[in-house]
């Protein structure tokens, strides 16, 4: 947890620290994040940061938390709602908005997946394991949804499942990268509709008609 000093900051001030450190983190993952290019962006002096927070992973954690907080003010959506009709159109919806967003502000989308893609060693680190748990509840509640309402696959362990949405997600994510560098544009909505759909028919339990 970021020491008292931080909170006592100017709310603004606070905001500029901790989407500095998003930004970086967004980009370069956990591990690849350097400290220096985070406070230099912020305007902060490597002794200052120390001030605020324990260390590189406080500072994650807090940024993450930072960005999970304005990712829900602007999506959420109550699982225990949906049913077998509005299972994957809330699910398309959802992610509409998060691409809306993620195109406003590309750090804040980006700092919450990179809490899913943190290393193995990275999760044992006593304050990054409740952030990791976290964001992976997120993903189970929505796997375990779709199999009570009969659209998600229970032939499989939940959390193999959400490793393939993982694995969807970070191709896609891939991919856009790409189309940005290149292109300078974002993959179309008829391709994420495309891809939303193979995910939903290799989701699907056995036998059922996609």
């Amino acid at each position: 947890m970021p020491r008292r000093r931080f909170h006592e900051l100017p709310q603004e001030r606070r905001d500029q620290l901790l989407e500095a450190a998003a930004r970086e983190f967004a980009q370069h993952g956990y591990d690849g994040a350097s400290l220096n290019r985070i406070l230099a962006a912020a305007g902060v002096s490597k002794g200052a940061a120390y001030y605020y927070f324990d260390d590189k992973a406080d500072l994650f954690a807090t940024a993450a938390r930072h960005g999970f907080d304005l990712v829900l003010g602007h999506v959420s959506v109550d699982f225990t709602t949906l049913d077998a009709q509005s299972f994957w159109p809330t699910i398309r919806a959802l992610y509409v908005a998060l691409d809306v967003h993620a195109r406003e502000q590309p750090w804040l989308l980006g700092i919450t997946k990179a809490v899913w893609t943190l290393s193995q060693e990275a999760r044992g680190n006593e304050i990054l394991a409740p952030l990791w748990e976290f964001a992976r509840s997120w993903l189970r509640e929505l796997v375990t949804r779709g199999q009570d309402v009969g659209v998600i696959r229970r032939d499989l362990p939940v959390e193999l499942l959400i490793e393939v949405l993982l694995a969807i997600d970070s191709v896609f994510d891939q991919y856009q990268l790409g189309r940005i560098h290149e292109t300078g544009g974002l993959a179309t909505p008829a391709l994420f509709d495309a891809l939303l759909d193979m995910a939903r028919r290799g989701l699907a339990p056995p036998g059922a008609t996609p």
